[in-house]
């Protein structure tokens, strides 16, 4: 009993990814084995390592490099992207030779670091006010939230019964926007397709000229 009590006194830390409950049991079975590395009194690599040996009183050595080009070095052995990231933008060659490899590991490295551009983002980027407005396909776009906003979230839809996000999403942003927007609709506009539905013909329309995708595949498939 003393022994689970003393167990649920541990500092509150979550160690909730496997990879973490590894590194902590070898860390005490065996102590740490690479260095930290720290350059201008910022650690640079083995954060998690210091929080865990602090944690279990364990000595965790953290070398200091002198140099850009030293931590450089180091930290490309360990994590390439943090070695390009520390030594910031510059030509290709200069990279090598701060972190002491050649030109072709550096652009390897940046290639595959290299985020991937959307040619859909590229399109609704470069397209008018006017033309979003009459667009007939839903603009799919990446939002942040805070973890416990999309919890929260998450149990507001369930509240309204159709567990939907993205819905719950929509709709408070078109009461900010009716609100805010002179002219603009104070009610969820014309219906318009998914981002990955197929063009729909001319008779896909109602008597408005809105689009009734269920009514044009109907008529396809018929």
């Amino acid at each position: 009993m003393e022994q689970e009590l003393a167990t649920t006194k541990q500092p509150a830390y979550i160690w909730g990814m496997g990879e973490n409950r590894d590194l902590r049991a070898s860390l005490q079975s065996i102590g740490p084995q690479i260095p930290g590395l720290s350059f201008d009194g910022v650690l640079l690599d083995g954060r998690k390592k210091a929080t865990m040996c602090a944690e279990l009183r364990i000595s965790f050595e953290i070398r200091e490099a002198q140099t850009l080009a030293e931590a450089c070095s180091i930290l490309w052995t360990r994590h390439p992207a943090r070695a390009l990231e520390l030594a910031g933008k510059r030509p290709v060659l200069e990279l090598a030779s701060l972190c002491g490899v050649s030109a072709t590991a550096v652009a390897k490295e940046l290639q595959a670091t290299k985020p991937k551009k959307s040619h859909h983002k590229r399109r609704i980027e470069g397209e008018s006010f006017s033309q979003l407005k009459t667009a007939n396909k839903m603009v799919r776009r990446l939002f942040t939230l805070e973890p416990e906003l999309y919890a929260y979230a998450r149990e507001a839809s369930a509240q309204l019964g159709h567990r939907n996000v993205n819905k719950l999403v929509r709709d408070a942003l078109w009461e900010k926007v009716a609100l805010l927007v002179p002219m603009a609709p104070q009610f969820q506009p014309r219906r318009v397709l998914p981002p990955n539905a197929a063009h729909y013909g001319a008779d896909a329309r109602d008597r408005n000229g809105q689009l009734q995708p269920h009514r044009a595949q109907r008529r396809r498939s018929g």
